[in-house]
């Protein structure tokens, strides 16, 4: 996946889907969860564990391809973090966003390796060796929840990070090119040809106070 842009920025453009798609899981879960559960909020039987098990796998899906991207995103946000605006910084939480989205991908990483390793040890000729590895995988999602949610609530700070850097980075290069352009402009035979009429009208006009019209204006 690429992550760095023309403007050798590093896009969480590529990101972005993966935290909506996260949030329309989490707004599903929430306009189901009520309805199996009763007044006291007990889930009434096992459609409630049933579908918490699906929230958690559907979760971990999106969160997953963010353990290879993500580090490069985080890292790149903290060190753009210095050129933004504080205002910004402070209104957005940037600081305490990217210290919770780097401990998720810590603890999803360490998540996904034990997975790694409990699947590596199974055997797939063993009997019930295809239940075992369902289980690691409900267990799997079920530890990854946190980091997962934690992930989809907070993501959305490296999108926000990548616009504000952007907009610095165009507000710094738009001097830079326009005086560069009106250099290159005033170096041009046209413009050299145009100022020269001027220059030889102002060496030939007559001093100031000369003509009448020319007389300074009294203040009242």
């Amino acid at each position: 996946m690429p992550l760095a842009g023309d403007d050798g920025t590093v896009s969480a453009a590529p990101f972005s889907p993966r935290v909506a798609a996260g949030e329309r899981v989490l707004a599903e879960w929430d306009a189901v969860s009520g309805s199996l559960c009763d007044a006291d909020h007990r889930p009434l039987d096992e459609r409630y564990g049933l579908r918490q098990q699906q929230r958690e796998a559907e979760m971990w899906a999106q969160f997953a391809p963010s353990l290879t991207c993500g580090p490069a995103l985080v890292a790149h946000a903290d060190a753009t973090l210095p050129l933004l605006d504080p205002g910004d910084r402070a209104e957005g939480r940037w600081p305490y966003r990217l210290r919770v989205l780097r401990e998720a991908l810590e603890g999803g990483a360490q998540v996904h390796a034990d997975f790694d390793f409990l699947a590596g040890a199974l055997v797939p000729d063993r009997p019930r060796a295809a239940a075992a590895f369902a289980k690691a995988v409900a267990e799997r999602d079920a530890d990854g929840w946190h980091y997962s949610l934690t992930w989809t609530e907070n993501g959305g700070a490296l999108v926000e990070m990548a616009r504000a850097e952007r907009a610095v980075r165009g507000w710094r290069d738009r001097p830079q090119h326009s005086a560069q352009a009106e250099a290159a402009r005033a170096r041009s035979p046209h413009a050299i040809r145009q100022n020269a009429p001027v220059a030889t009208l102002s060496a030939a006009a007559p001093p100031l106070g000369v003509l009448r019209h020319d007389r300074p204006t009294r203040s009242r």
